[in-house]
């Protein structure tokens, strides 16, 4: 993979290079004779980023060892991107949903079969009772349609019975379902939404503000020196700065705003219904919250330092797609680390046509 070694080793993709990504990513694949299904499109993906070393480290070596191969990347998408345990969820619940569907399909089948015979039957009877006038005959028929009524509404009981019971064998396999797809979304470090979220979400969001013609804004951040702070101090210090900094923006913003890891020490906020020149007093609040807050080493009570931000904040101009947009707020959060770091730049307004 040349991609990665051309004028320097160790590549770092821009937000604004999401577009390249994919396209290096895709011919990657090509190159190498492989299919571009999810598991190794995720792999390539990822390997081009660099935001996981160990991945990296991996395939690198299968690659010096004979090349990479499609049931390599799923192993690598299953041991660096999937969770092992989600993927197993999903796969029960998927078996579960299937058996029991099936279950409730038959026994619905059965019961309507019945039914249609019990139906035969009174029709048979009410034709007999026509034509006759014998009470025994009466009497020996009464009895009959009493005693088919009474199996009836036993298969009914027990139909409804096995429909709970499948019922609630649909709902905890749906629950589980649901668990894992969230896990799948969310940054395991420090519990906010992740990458692969926010992608999603915004797009149906720029969509939305298009259509509502509301205002969306979008914050993008970057831990000043998060580097040398985690190399000075080490990475359990530098977990814990991440998950500070994650607190501190859950803290100070409203429930409706998409709040996500975005990579490393990087993290993208969209602010759904706020004008820009509201969106730079979020920004305010959020570094300067943060820049009141000291990072201690646990069991030492060692002041280390106080941790701040460099901010990004962009509106979305009329017809921008979202790659632009991020691009834009990306462009600001740039500027930003050029003037000094620990402040927030807006986005210069996006010319429109």
């Amino acid at each position: 993979m040349d991609i990665l070694d051309k004028n320097h080793d160790n590549i770092e993709v821009n937000v604004t290079t999401c577009k390249v990504v994919s396209r290096y990513a895709l011919e990657a694949i090509a190159k190498d004779g492989l299919e571009p299904t999810p598991q190794v499109y995720a792999v390539y993906y990822e390997r081009i980023l660099g935001n996981n070393p160990e991945l990296n480290r991996e395939f690198d070596k299968i690659a010096a060892e004979g090349g990479m191969t499609q049931p390599m990347c799923v192993l690598l998408c299953n041991k660096y991107i999937f969770v092992n345990n989600e993927i197993e969820i999903i796969k029960n619940v998927d078996e579960v949903l299937n058996k029991e569907i099936s279950k409730m399909l038959n026994m619905l089948a059965a019961n309507a079969e019945e039914n249609d015979k019990f139906g035969d039957r009174l029709s048979d009877f009410s034709g007999k009772l026509k034509g006759s006038n014998s009470i025994e005959f009466l009497r020996e028929a009464v009895a009959s349609i009493a005693e088919d009524t009474r199996k009836i509404m036993v298969q009914n009981k027990q139909l409804q019975q096995e429909l709970d019971s499948a019922s609630e064998q649909l709902a905890v396999a749906r629950s589980d379902f649901n668990k894992a797809h969230r896990k799948a979304q969310v940054d395991g470090l420090t519990e906010l939404w992740n990458r692969s979220y926010f992608d999603q979400e915004s797009v149906r969001l720029v969509d939305e503000s298009r259509q509502s013609q509301m205002p969306l804004s979008l914050l993008m951040i970057d831990i000043d020196h998060f580097k040398k702070f985690n190399d000075t101090h080490g990475h359990i210090v530098g977990d814990q700065v991440l998950r500070l900094v994650a607190r501190t923006l859950v803290e100070n913003l409203k429930g409706k705003d998409v709040i996500a890891r975005y990579g490393g020490e990087e993290f993208v906020i969209i602010l759904p219904d706020t004008p820009l020149h509201s969106a730079e007093r979020v920004a305010e609040v959020l570094r300067t919250s943060l820049a009141t807050k000291k990072i201690t080493k646990r069991g030492a009570n060692v002041v280390l330092g106080t941790v701040t931000i460099s901010l990004g904040v962009a509106e979305l101009s009329k017809q921008e797609d979202v790659l632009s947009f991020i691009a834009r707020a990306d462009t600001a959060l740039y500027k930003a680390k050029q003037l000094g770091r620990n402040r927030a730049v807006c986005a210069v307004e996006k010319m429109e046509n």
